[in-house]
């Protein structure tokens, strides 16, 4: 494909998102908004609603990476590497919105992960590290990090939400319980992220989440929330340390191999 016809498919790709995006909040589609839909399935796992803004900052920064692409005329620079992922990434991004907005929860995992697959194809053709030799290319690895870190998040939430909508009992484990393994797994996928790619913006978002749920839970009074709330504020602390931990080695070890050249 010429890479003037992959930009313009990747352009179509986010108007899409965008335009179904907007359509969800103003209609909207289906005659209720994402968070209304949302609270039809509650579960101690769903932060806070003020978490949902991380999705101002994604779209922006897909702004950006789109426009990055048209700037850079290299045509063997990093984002030709995605291919149609990105692509397929939109089009499963606004037949979400459809598809949650219409009720359709088990649609929306089957879809939802199709998303999640794409992101992480576009992250390994990009071979994102943010200490890596090569340098950081911002304006192309820190929109999929972000995109990635908060799909990672929302996958699981809406699993979840499939299991809740089905009143799965969760094998005898009880609600808070669960919430905990899963904010867990969550907390796993950070520090991998970070040790593997140095990925302080995956991590980022993970710490976010884990406010937007520590948030929500502290607003909650009931008595079963204590272990999601101490879990998440762990989950919290644990992914702030180990991002500041990330930059520091990894400015000390970009220092030391400047002086050793």
């Amino acid at each position: 494909m010429k890479p003037t016809h992959h930009k313009l498919l990747n352009t179509i790709a986010l108007l899409f998102m965008l335009v179904m995006n907007t359509l969800a909040v103003s209609l909207p589609i289906g005659g209720k908004t994402t968070g209304e839909l949302s609270d039809l399935y509650p579960n101690l796992f769903v932060p806070a609603g003020f978490t949902f803004a991380i999705w101002s900052v994604i779209y922006l920064l897909l702004v950006g990476f789109i426009a990055y692409q048209w700037i850079v005329s290299d045509d063997k620079s990093k984002v030709e590497k995605i291919g149609n992922w990105f692509v397929l990434n939109g089009l499963a991004n606004g037949s979400w919105i459809v598809a949650w907005h219409y009720e359709l929860v088990p649609v929306s995992i089957v879809i939802m992960l199709v998303l999640l697959g794409s992101l992480i194809m576009m992250y390994r053709k990009l071979n994102i590290n943010y200490f890596g030799k090569y340098g950081i290319k911002w304006l192309v690895y820190t929109p999929i990090s972000v995109y990635l870190g908060w799909i990672s998040v929302a996958t699981i939430a809406n699993f979840t939400t499939v299991l809740v909508s089905y009143g799965w009992s969760g094998f005898g484990i009880s609600e808070d319980v669960w919430a905990v393994v899963v904010l867990i797994v969550a907390v796993i996928l950070g520090c991998l992220m970070l040790y593997r790619h140095k990925d302080i913006f995956y991590a980022g978002v993970i710490a976010w989440a884990s406010y937007g749920i520590l948030s929500k839970r502290l607003a909650d009074t009931v008595a079963m929330d204590a272990k999601i709330e101490h879990t998440s504020q762990v989950a919290l602390y644990i992914m702030i340390i180990g991002i500041l931990l990330t930059i520091t080695i990894g400015i000390l070890g970009k220092r030391k191999s400047q002086i050793s050249n």
